[in-house]
């Protein structure tokens, strides 16, 4: 008796790149706001596009 395999199923959330740059205003911005906005962009675009980004080439690679 043959059993098929599983379907290979990857959740389309796992597969959404991060979001974007941070817009920065065109106006003096006050320290404590730069600082916000600056940990918004970090979040964005440092930690989760490292770790995000090799993790969908991978599921891409492995789900040929």
């Amino acid at each position: 008796m043959a059993v098929d395999p599983p379907a290979k199923h990857v959740d389309a959330s796992v597969m959404q790149e991060c979001a974007g740059v941070v817009d920065v205003p065109h106006r003096f911005i006050p320290y404590d706001e730069a600082s916000r906005l600056w940990a918004i962009d970090r979040k964005n675009s440092g930690d989760c596009k490292r770790g995000k980004h090799a993790a969908i080439l991978t599921i891409k690679a492995l789900a040929r």
